[in-house]
């Protein structure tokens, strides 16, 4: 008591000695340096666990006997190549991957013409202009279910709006199956997915044009840039970077867009609009061969990194040059 008397005496109140504030254990040393790290923890954890993981156990699942079989018994083993080989040796895994090339460059080239040529339109103040974006964009935020089932609704070859235009123009003798003939099923589905991902590639590069300063056009305008010259030369060059994003996006979403092919046609028929994503799909969930099935899903995956790899270094080395 004396002890704590005296210290009171001498300093008025008695020592208490305050811990430093938590913020201040990462403004400096070892906390500033791992403190970044931290922040970035929850997001890397969450793709590991719901991206690279999916993709990694499915590479492992491509080399080994995984059927439905197996997995019930219990006698999942390591077969090699063998996936592989079965399916470079199945006809319509080579007519699948004839159409997912014919599938993808159609949608690809389609979205990213008519978008950059919507995208050019709206890209001025026009009164009464926000309501034809909205109408637009319409596609993009229908439910891809509801947006596929009403374009087959149009195909219908007895009530379809579709076949009833055609005849009443004269381009058609009569009502025509286009989901059920070999010629038109793939082309057919292929509309509608231009119709629904145009919006997207419109949005991302009417944002990318509205970003050019107006000095630059105005530069170029007064001297004699117009028309093509303009596109070419100064507005692609401009928004190069939004046109490779939207271009790699598009690529990715009409690979995966399995939606599409499946409640239209279901591949058929013939397996005429048969792509890699739903073969996959009839591999695991029709044959109940996973194996076989994480084979065309490695293939179609380091397809898509390989070409994503090989843009982006074109679109690198133009850059430097």
């Amino acid at each position: 008591m004396n002890h704590v008397g005296s210290r009171q005496a001498e300093g008025g109140e008695p020592s208490v000695r305050r811990r430093a504030p938590l913020s201040s254990v990462f403004e400096t040393g070892r906390g500033a340096r791992i403190y970044p790290y931290l922040l970035v923890l929850p997001a890397f954890v969450i793709v590991l666990g719901v991206v690279l993981y999916p993709v990694v156990a499915g590479i492992v699942a491509s080399f080994q006997d995984l059927t439905l079989r197996t997995l019930s018994r219990g006698t999942v083993s390591f077969v090699g190549l063998r996936n592989f080989e079965r399916m470079w040796a199945d006809p319509v895994f080579w007519s699948a991957l004839r159409n997912t090339g014919l599938w993808v460059g159609a949608n690809v080239v389609a979205q990213m013409v008519l978008g950059l040529a919507l995208a050019l339109l709206l890209n001025h103040r026009v009164r009464g202009l926000g309501f034809f974006r909205a109408g637009i964009l319409l596609p993009w935020v229908v439910p891809s279910v509801v947006a596929v089932l009403t374009w087959r609704w149009m195909y219908d070859p007895s009530v379809g709006i579709v076949n009833e235009m055609l005849v009443r123009t004269g381009l058609l003798q009569e009502y025509f199956p286009i989901l059920g003939d070999v010629r038109t099923a793939l082309w057919a589905v292929t509309v509608e997915s231009i119709w629904k991902g145009t919006p997207f590639v419109m949005l991302l590069l009417l944002a990318a044009l509205q970003m050019i300063p107006r000095s630059v056009t105005e530069a170029a305008q007064m001297d004699g840039a117009h028309g093509w010259r303009m596109l070419v030369f100064i507005v692609l060059p401009q928004i190069r970077l939004a046109f490779a994003i939207a271009m790699i996006l598009t690529l990715i979403l009409t690979v995966n867009n399995f939606n599409a092919i499946w409640l239209m046609t279901a591949g058929g028929p013939l397996n005429s609009s048969e792509i890699l994503f739903t073969l996959a799909y009839r591999y695991g969930f029709e044959r109940m061969n996973l194996g076989l099935a994480s084979a065309v899903a490695t293939v179609l995956f380091f397809f898509l990194v390989v070409v994503t790899s090989v843009y982006l270094y074109l679109i690198r080395l133009r850059d430097e040059g």
